[in-house]
C-alpha cells in the first residue's frame, strides 16, 4: 500500500498518509513505512501534551516532517501561501507528511495526547520560520 494518502492539501504541500491498521481484541497495530513516501528520518521526537495544549506554530525552511499520532486526538492547522487547512489526527487518520514552508500548529483535544514527529533533517534554530503563518510560504 502506498503511504501517500488520497487527501492532498494546500497544493500537495500536506499529504494525509494512508496507513493500514490491524485491529483485534488485543488492540491495534499500525505499520509506518516512511520509505514509501520517499522520506529518510534524520531525527525523531515525542510530544506529550494535555487537553487544550497548543504546540508548533512554525514552519521549516528545508526540513520535511511526518506527524504521527500515537494517542489521543490532535487538530493540526496548516497555512501555506495564504491558504489554510485542518486535519484531525486520530485512529482513522493517524499521520500527515508536511513539506517545507508549511506553517503548522497542533491543538491537543484529549488528555495525554501523544505525537511522534519524524524529521528528515537535523535540529537547527535557523531552520524555523516563526510568527505570521501567511509569511511562511518561502522555502529559502
Amino acid at each position: 500500500m502506498s503511504a501517500y494518502g488520497k487527501s492532498v492539501l494546500l497544493d500537495g504541500s500536506v499529504r494525509v498518509l494512508e496507513l493500514e491498521c490491524f485491529r483485534d481484541h488485543r488492540g491495534s497495530l499500525t505499520p509506518l513505512t516512511l520509505d514509501d513516501a520517499g522520506f529518510s528520518v534524520a531525527r525523531t521526537f515525542v510530544v506529550n501534551a494535555p487537553r487544550g495544549a497548543v504546540r508548533g506554530g512554525h514552519a521549516h525552511r528545508h526540513v520535511r516532517q511526518v506527524l504521527f499520532r500515537a494517542s489521543g486526538a490532535i487538530d493540526v492547522d496548516f497555512s501555506h501561501r495564504g491558504e489554510r487547512a485542518r486535519v484531525t489526527l486520530d485512529e482513522d487518520c493517524p499521520a500527515v507528511l508536511i513539506e517545507p514552508g508549511v506553517w503548522a500548529q497542533q491543538t491537543y483535544l484529549d488528555d495525554r495526547g501523544t505525537l511522534i514527529v519524524f524529521a528528515d533533517g537535523p535540529y537547527e534554530s535557523t531552520e524555523y520560520i516563526r510568527g505570521d503563518p501567511d509569511q511562511s510560504g518561502a522555502t529559502s
